[in-house]
C-alpha cells in the first residue's frame, strides 16, 4: 500500500502477520525495507505484526531532489503512518542511521510506543565515521594523518580506497558471499534521492545520545562485537533509563548473517515487554 504524506509524497508501506505491531526503520541513510523483509521478515511475522516502510526519497516511496528529508519530517511521517493504520502503540525495530530516527520519535511521542530496539544503531553520525576511518585505515594499512579536511571528505577518501581494494565490506560483514546477497537486493533500489543529499543534510549529524537520557520506554540495544560501520563500543555512549544489551559476535548485519539470535532476542524482549503489561493490569 502506499500512504500520503502530509506534503503530498507516496510512502510504500507493508503489513504482514498477526501480533503486537511492530515497524521497521531501516537505515542508509537512503536504504530501504526489503533486505530486512527478506532476510528476516517471515520469522518475526509469526509473533508479530510487522510493519514495513520505505522513508521519504527511498526505495519504493516518493521523495524528489527538493523534498525535505530532514529527521523531524521522518519522525512526523512516521507518527502519521501510525495513525492512518490506526495503531494505538507499537514497537519501534531501527537499524543503522535508523536508530537516530527512531530514537528522535520515541523522544517525541513516547506514549504512543511500547519498545524500542535498536540494531547495530548509531546515535551519532560522526563517532560512527571516525569508527570506519580507524578501521579502514587499519585495512588499508596506513597511517591516519592530521589534516585539515572534514570529515565526510577524510571518510569518502578512506571508502573509495576501501571500495577499490574490495575491503569495504569488512567493515560491515562476516561473510563476502552475504554482501554480494545484500547488493543483489539492493542493487533493485529505485529512489535514492534521500542518499544523494544526505551529507548535506545538518540534521544527520546531530548528537541524538542525549535524547536517550529522557527515554523511559523500554530498550533493546542489539549490537555487533566487530561492528566497526557503527563503532564496536558505540553503544556505550547511550543512556536509555530501561535498556537491555545484547551483544551478538558479529557485525552490521545480524538479521543476515546471524539471523537465529537476532530474532530469539528481538522475540524474547517483545515478549517481556507484553507480560509486564499484563502483569500490571
Amino acid at each position: 500500500m502506499f500512504i500520503e504524506t502530509n506534503d503530498k509524497l507516496k510512502l510504500y508501506v507493508k503489513k504482514s502477520g498477526k501480533g503486537i505491531p511492530c515497524i521497521f526503520i531501516h537505515g542508509g541513510p537512503g536504504a530501504w525495507s526489503k533486505d530486512f523483509e527478506i532476510f528476516c521478515g517471515k520469522q518475526l511475522e509469526k509473533n508479530f505484526e510487522m510493519i514495513y516502510l520505505d522513508q521519504r526519497g527511498c526505495g519504493r516511496s516518493e521523495g524528489y531532489e527538493n523534498t525535505d528529508y530532514s529527521i523531524n519530517k521522518i519522525v512526523e511521517d512516521i507518527e502519521l503512518i501510525r495513525k492512518k493504520l490506526n495503531v494505538k502503540k507499537w514497537v519501534l525495530l531501527a537499524h543503522s542511521f535508523g536508530g537516530i530516527i527512531a530514537t528522535s520519535y520515541v523522544n517525541k511521542y513516547q506514549e504512543n510506543v511500547d519498545g524500542l530496539i535498536l540494531a547495530n544503531c548509531t546515535l551519532n553520525f560522526n563517532q560512527s565515521l571516525e569508527s570506519q576511518i580507524n578501521k579502514g585505515c587499519e585495512l588499508l594499512n596506513i597511517t591516519r594523518k592530521e589534516n585539515e579536511i572534514s570529515l565526510i571528505e577524510e571518510w569518502k577518501q578512506i571508502a573509495y580506497n576501501l571500495v577499490k581494494e574490495d575491503k569495504y565490506y569488512i567493515l560491515q560483514y562476516k561473510d563476502y558471499n552475504n554482501y554480494i546477497k545484500m547488493n543483489s537486493i539492493d542493487d533493485e533500489i529505485v529512489n535514492t534521492n534521500m542518499s544523494n543529499q544526505s551529507f548535506d543534510n545538518e540534521s544527520y549529524f546531530l548528537d541524538y545520545c542525549k535524547f536517550s537520557e529522557k527515554i523511559n520506554t523500554p530498550t533493546l540495544i542489539i549490537t555487533g562485537s566487530e561492528d566497526y560501520a557503527i563503532g564496536v563500543r558505540h553503544f556505550e555512549n547511550f543512556k536509555f533509563k530501561n535498556e537491555v544489551i545484547k551483544i551478538i559476535n558479529g557485525k552490521h548485519t545480524p538479521y543476515l548473517e546471524d539471523t537465529t539470535e537476532f530474532i530469539k532476542s528481538i522475540t524474547e524482549f517483545i515478549f517481556s515487554i507484553i507480560n509486564r503489561q499484563y502483569k500490571t493490569k
